[in-house]
């Protein structure tokens, strides 16, 4: 047999063993960094919004305002609703909507945050019940509620990189949200807000594949 044929044999095992591969079901390695952003990505972010001037400045505070603080996925955000807004008997402003899954899920919405989407809609005169809207189109005043294609743009737009050295995205936000929370508050804290049905699965996505134990190793 000569060597064009063998090596069409290794190939043609290799091809086989790829497809296998792809069907076994198994969970990929656990990346070396998170799916977030760093600290200092955050703090950048924050002072680059906190001294807004167009429509589109007012919108970007607004909504890294609410994304920063409640870890929401990008079709909850850009369902929110004035009208959906509850207090807690213990002095919390809740929202409502639909979760994952069709599930009614809620969220705390800090009073900080919410004050900085009524001040977008006071600026720019908006009259809706929705917290986001796109900007009207030229000659028009109109607006219509955002798209998660639209949000993923908005976010785009930012221009900062995750943790893994990717462009930031929506659910960037979420992981930073709840990694955050996870290594300062702990896994039923991090449920909480980020909605899981149990702490097990945010510690599977949001824990940290290494640790500095520094601190605690002082032989």
């Amino acid at each position: 047999m000569g060597v064009a044929a063998n090596l069409k044999k290794i190939v043609s095992i290799e091809s086989v063993r790829k497809r296998r591969g792809r069907g076994s079901g198994g969970p990929p390695p656990p990346p070396m960094f998170g799916k977030g952003l760093t600290d200092a990505s955050m703090r950048e972010l924050t002072r680059r919004f906190s001294k807004p001037k167009t429509e589109e400045d007012y919108r970007n505070q607004a909504i890294f305002a609410i994304l920063s603080k409640t870890g929401l996925r990008a079709k909850e955000l850009i369902s929110l609703r004035f009208s959906n807004l509850t207090k807690a008997p213990t002095g919390e402003t809740l929202v409502t909507f639909i979760r994952k899954g069709g599930r009614l899920g809620f969220a705390v919405i800090p009073e900080g945050s919410l004050q900085i989407v009524k001040k977008y809609h006071s600026t720019f005169e908006i009259h809706s019940d929705m917290f986001f809207l796109s900007r009207p189109k030229r000659n028009q005043t109109g607006r219509t509620a955002l798209t998660t294609r639209s949000l993923q743009r908005i976010v785009s737009s930012w221009d900062v990189m995750t943790c893994q050295g990717k462009k930031v995205h929506p659910h960037a936000l979420r992981h930073t949200v709840g990694q955050k929370m996870l290594d300062k508050a702990g896994s039923i804290a991090a449920q909480k807000v980020l909605g899981h049905s149990s702490p097990i699965t945010t510690s599977k996505f949001y824990t940290q594949p290494y640790f500095d134990a520094n601190e605690f190793l002082n032989w």
